[in-house]
């Protein structure tokens, strides 16, 4: 469980520009896009923006009604291709599940499989009108734990070691989570 959900769409945009980065230069940092809707939450701007990618490499894709203000996937892959033709990087998608301000669901499916076409990272942000709960699920969490893993002696404990827990730690940003279950 993560704090907010910005901090899932950071954490799991740094792993994807860190991963990028390894691939094509830090030098090239300027050169990473991200991509939505014009629906999406804010969030997405300012992880962007925290990550280091330029708010002019944020594409926050036009909606219209007739599509009931979805992102669509034929919109994605013109934006993709344009941005390609240029010489940027297509690096990031965050498609969403209600969105905050209008509960707009995207075509997962459709927009998934542009996203694997070009090789980009997606994250879904299923906040459903915000709703105070952001879990993280993730296909493989080896790109999380290389970007946020941090390993101070005073951390260190045998079970992390051998692998006998998964330490959370490394899949975010925070070192620890709040204790909830004690009110005062």
């Amino acid at each position: 469980m993560h704090g907010t959900t910005c901090e899932a769409i950071l954490s799991t945009m740094v792993a994807a520009r860190d991963k990028m980065l390894k691939k094509i230069g830090d030098d090239k940092i300027n050169r990473l896009v991200v991509y939505c809707s014009d629906q999406t939450y804010v969030s997405i701007k300012k992880a962007a923006q925290i990550a280091g990618i330029h708010q002019r490499n944020i594409r926050a894709i036009e909606t219209v009604r007739a599509n009931a203000f979805a992102l669509t996937a034929e919109a994605l892959r013109e934006t993709i291709e344009s941005d390609n033709e240029l010489g940027l990087v297509s690096l990031f998608l965050c498609a969403t599940v209600g969105t905050t301000s209008s509960v707009i669901v995207d075509p997962l499916r459709q927009l998934c499989e542009v996203a694997k076409e070009f090789g980009i990272w997606v994250h879904v942000d299923a906040a459903y009108a915000g709703l105070d709960c952001c879990c993280l699920w993730v296909k493989d969490p080896t790109s999380l734990i290389k970007s946020l893993s941090t390993n101070p002696e005073y951390l260190r404990n045998k079970a992390s070691e051998s692998k006998q827990v998964v330490d959370y730690k490394d899949w975010q940003i925070t070192l620890t989570r709040h204790f909830r279950s004690v009110k005062l």
